[in-house]
């Protein structure tokens, strides 16, 4: 199980620093962010099955939505994109039925308020996130912010340590995203204030 939380980890800290680099004016970054978090939520998907998380399930379930969402809003080749998710997404619900479903039963699934409170805001922030209005993805990193400060407890607390990690690196990538997302705006206050 480490396997999927270090592989969900990873691509996550990629998507979130390539998200982190996109602009009003570039969304490339963005476009391979989703790519990023799409691989993650493969990962994280069926290492919170596993471990029984309910509201990060469906946080990831969501999350594959929001992701699978801002691939088609961004990607410049809509045919190939939507084929090769297709392609995995069958091959991962294969997958997912001869592996997984024969030990379902064995899984102690729980729902906790902490849980709950913090995929609720990364739900609503992915869901911003994939908006190309610049001002609503900024609160799209607000809300990563938030949850992620939430969810760097949640992995400490459960002794998931990559998890933690990764949204340690989120803290970060929020912040960094919100200001090069809203940097324009953000130098008009600032040359506001020198004047002053």
């Amino acid at each position: 199980m480490i396997i999927l939380e270090a592989t969900g980890a990873i691509f996550s800290i990629a998507g979130a620093y390539l998200m982190s680099l996109s602009s009003k004016e570039n969304t490339r970054p963005l476009y391979f962010g989703f790519i990023s978090f799409f691989i993650s939520n493969l990962a994280l998907l069926t290492f919170f099955v596993l471990n029984g998380k309910v509201p990060v399930i469906i946080q990831m379930i969501l999350f594959f939505i929001t992701a699978i969402l801002g691939i088609y809003k961004l990607t410049k080749n809509k045919r190939r994109d939507v084929s090769i998710i297709s392609i995995i997404l069958i091959i991962y619900s294969l997958i997912l039925i001869s592996t997984i479903l024969p030990k379902i039963e064995n899984i102690d699934f729980n729902i906790l308020i902490i849980d709950l409170i913090a995929s609720l805001i990364a739900i609503v922030g992915s869901f911003l996130l994939s908006s190309p209005n610049h001002i609503i993805r900024s609160y799209a990193f607000i809300c990563f912010f938030v949850a992620d400060i939430i969810f760097v407890y949640i992995g400490y607390t459960n002794t998931y340590y990559f998890f933690m990690v990764q949204s340690v690196f989120f803290i970060y990538t929020s912040s960094k995203g919100y200001y090069n997302t809203m940097r324009s705006e953000i130098n008009i206050l600032l040359d506001k204030y020198k004047k002053l």
